[in-house]
């Protein structure tokens, strides 16, 4: 299957900086798409920030989904080049039951908070990371509510967490 040109000048500029180990480029997607190892993590993102052909200087976001039938979470990042008028996103997969992989944080500042979100609703755990904490639940919250094996408790502190659905009483 052949990939846009642009496409073809990305992928072949990192397979030219790192070679092809432990990367796996996703030639049908919309834009530049690669799945990397948590091994290669840091080597392909210093090597899209840092050289110069890619200059992937600004990461947009960072995310994380659950996929329970294949006992894995998945962590995936988009960057933008504005030098080069392109976005590349990359996939990071790893064990559900042992879901750790490197920090962007050292390589863009940016991913601090989005990493953080990711680690309190799924637990995906980024070593290295600078502040990794709870950001939208409380400190003392147990679990992580994105997983999809996730059971909300019918409390917390008190405090009722499950209501009467009143919007959908017209259904009854």
């Amino acid at each position: 299957m052949s990939y846009p040109a642009d496409h073809g000048a990305v992928f072949d500029r990192i397979k030219a900086l790192l070679g092809e180990e432990g990367l796996e480029f996703l030639t049908e997607a919309a834009q530049p798409a690669v799945m990397v190892t948590p091994e290669r993590l840091l080597d392909l993102a210093r090597a899209l920030k840092d050289d110069p052909e890619l200059a992937f200087e600004s990461l947009q976001q960072v995310a994380g989904t659950d996929h329970p039938d294949d006992e894995k979470l998945r962590s995936t990042a988009t960057v933008c080049s504005y030098a080069h008028g392109r976005m590349l996103t990359f996939h990071v997969d790893v064990p559900r039951d042992r879901p750790r992989l490197p920090s962007l944080a050292g390589v863009w500042p940016a991913a601090d908070w989005h990493e953080r979100e990711s680690w309190d609703l799924l637990g995906i755990v980024y070593e290295g990371h600078p502040d990794l904490r709870r950001i939208m639940l409380p400190d003392d919250w147990e679990g992580h509510p994105l997983r999809k094996d996730f059971e909300e408790k019918s409390e917390y502190n008190g405090i009722p967490t499950q209501r009467e659905r009143e919007w959908l009483s017209w259904q009854k």
